[in-house]
């Protein structure tokens, strides 16, 4: 079966931003290819080669590739995701010079094709994040997280998802309640559960990542510790934490910020991620005006982690 791949080179800032417009024009699967991902499997002492043209993919920009159906009306969906893409800049992300390619694929070529962009990644000191189809043989303290991102964004390899990891490492503590606003395909929130957290709860707006993360729960015996919840930010939520973690745009955390904190038990802690260093100003502006003590901050490469405190 052939089936329309359209690439989009867009920038870091806005990867996440395009891939979720290309599952908003019916894009069947995406796949998602940088500079760093290619950089993790040349560092894979099991991998003999690395295809040379992946290492000189620019280090600022993301290539997104959407896969529709041959039966589907293309040229609408691409229409619609040209729209999407134009939008961008109105919510503060610049998505670059958005270039496009569409060419025909064979099915097989884009269905397992990117499984090889996805090795098991070590993160912070004790966190291994694997995907199902690799084998790992973990080290006696080593704590796996098995993984299928399916055909949603999140396999745990990001740069902002590793931030997030290490935070939950260093400040999740037996019995504590996690919050996971924006939780993808689930890693930080089966992360949260591996930590021994008392209670996990997650959200997503997207029908297909929930399903996703509610698949990976089980798969990582993690069904009845970790509840996945369809909504928007806080709207499904009335649980207070001890952590609330959110790996997502800048925009929506610099929102968060103003409604979190009842949310957030006294001395709470809110780690946050998914922010592009241009706009590391405004969340740290946000979280001030709502009187949050800033904890930490750490860039990795684009991108930057904060951890901030509750106060009164």
């Amino acid at each position: 079966m052939l089936w329309k791949e359209v690439q989009i080179t867009t920038t870091l800032e806005a990867e996440e931003a395009v891939v979720n417009a290309f599952y908003e024009a019916g894009a069947d699967g995406v796949a998602i290819q940088t500079l760093q991902d290619a950089l993790l499997i040349q560092q894979d002492p099991k991998v003999n080669f690395v295809d040379e043209a992946l290492l000189e993919i620019d280090p600022n920009v993301s290539i997104v590739r959407g896969y529709f159906s041959e039966v589907e009306d293309t040229e609408e969906a691409v229409h619609k995701l040209i729209s999407s893409v134009k939008m961008l800049p109105s919510f503060g992300l610049d998505p670059g010079a958005c270039e496009m390619l569409i060419t025909e694929v064979e099915e097989e070529d884009w269905a397992n094709s990117w499984k090889k962009f996805y090795k098991p990644t070590k993160v912070g000191k004790s966190i291994v994040i694997k995907p199902t189809w690799e084998a790992y043989a973990p080290e006696e303290d080593e704590i796996v997280i098995n993984i299928d991102p399916g055909m949603a964004f999140g396999t745990g390899t990001h740069e902002t998802t590793q931030l997030c990891a290490i935070k939950l490492e260093e400040y999740i503590k037996p019995g504590d309640v996690v919050l996971d606003i924006g939780c993808g395909t689930g890693v930080l929130s089966l992360i949260a559960g591996k930590l021994k957290a008392k209670k996990v709860v997650a959200v997503d707006f997207d029908t297909l990542a929930v399903k996703i993360a509610r698949e990976n729960a089980e798969l990582n015996d993690l069904g009845a510790l970790v509840e996945i919840r369809e909504g928007n930010l806080l709207d499904v939520i009335d649980e207070q934490a001890d952590v609330i973690v959110a790996n997502i745009l800048a925009a929506a955390i610099v929102e968060l910020s103003g409604i979190i904190k009842p949310y957030l038990k006294e001395n709470g802690i809110f780690i946050s991620s998914g922010i592009i260093i241009d706009r590391l100003g405004d969340v740290l502006n946000a979280l001030e005006a709502e009187n949050f003590k800033l904890v930490y901050v750490q860039q990795m490469g684009e991108w930057v982690g904060v951890v901030a405190q509750k106060r009164d």
